[in-house]
């Protein structure tokens, strides 16, 4: 009987193993190997094609004294100045609509159309939209007589209309559902409570609504900080191409130039080697948060 119930765990166990070991297999070779490679090459002079000259420590070493290197952590550095903006916005929406207002369903829609349609689609449309005599201008226009605004040829004004837009307002929709249904695990009693001691809307919205929804505060501070460094190209390639000059030139589209444009594919590899690094950083944060909470 004993030996019968000892080998019920490792039958489970193989069953389990044999389950995973397709999609185990699948990260290998789609992403690991990638990986992998991606730092290997980032050590070798290489077209993209032909052969591969070992350069050790040289594209690195120049990455660090190449100005669009750092001209384009500085653009990034504008970006992450939004991501506060960015959820905290939404969580404010959130908590109003909360309360119930006519025509809710017609706003989510309209908030949430952008996460339907793809970043090269709405580059795009705001590229349409927030040319010199685009549409927003001649909306002000019609308010305020002027000069058109240079949106889009501004060096130092492009790269926050590319933060708001990317940053803030094209996954509002998404923040506002997900902190909305965050906010659905609150109990009541914590606004009952409230209520009952008289606190106000706004002493109810920091002291209750958002420790209440923390853990979802935490998942978009790292979500954002990724999606600013390594989601930022189709909609840059598509709105802007890192221009005006070098003004939203991003380390992806860095990596993009480099690697496709200027067939300079170990170079390239080093700039993704050092975004890779970052994500991880990232991602290295947030498992050690997550499960300091659990403990």
């Amino acid at each position: 009987m004993k030996s019968l119930t000892s080998k019920i765990p490792d039958r489970e166990s193989l069953e389990a193993y044999t389950l995973i070991t397709p999609l185990i297999l699948l990260l290998l070779l789609f992403i690991a190997n990638p990986i992998i490679m991606n730092f290997y090459y980032g050590f070798t002079k290489w077209k993209g094609f032909g052969e591969v000259a070992m350069v050790g420590f040289q594209n690195y070493l120049k990455m660090f004294t190449d100005e669009r290197f750092w001209i384009s952590l500085r653009n990034i550095g504008f970006l992450i100045l939004y991501i506060p903006l960015g959820i905290l916005l939404p969580l404010f929406l959130a908590a109003i609509l909360r309360e119930g207002i006519r025509g809710w369903s017609f706003f989510k829609v309209v908030l949430y159309l952008p996460n339907i349609l793809g970043l090269v689609v709405l580059g795009t449309l705001y590229k349409l939209l927030f040319r010199e005599y685009g549409a927003i201008n001649q909306f002000i226009f019609s308010a305020f007589p002027g000069d058109p605004v240079k949106w889009l040829a501004d060096t130092k004004l492009t790269i926050h209309v590319v933060g708001f837009l990317f940053v803030v307002f094209m996954p509002m929709g998404f923040r506002i559902i997900f902190f909305l249904s965050a906010m659905s695990g609150i109990s009541m009693d914590h606004y009952d409570a409230a209520k009952i001691d008289g606190a106000s809307w706004s002493q109810t919205f920091w002291f209750v609504t958002v420790p209440g929804v923390r853990n979802g505060l935490e998942f978009l501070v790292v979500l954002s900080f990724i999606e600013v460094f390594a989601r930022t190209f189709g909609f840059i390639y598509s709105m802007t191409f890192g221009g005006p000059g070098f003004s939203t030139f991003t380390l992806e589209f860095g990596i993009y130039q480099l690697g496709f444009a200027k067939f300079r594919m170990g170079y390239a590899s080093a700039w993704s080697s050092f975004l890779a690094i970052i994500c991880g950083v990232i991602a290295f944060f947030q498992i050690k948060i997550m499960r300091s909470e659990n403990r």
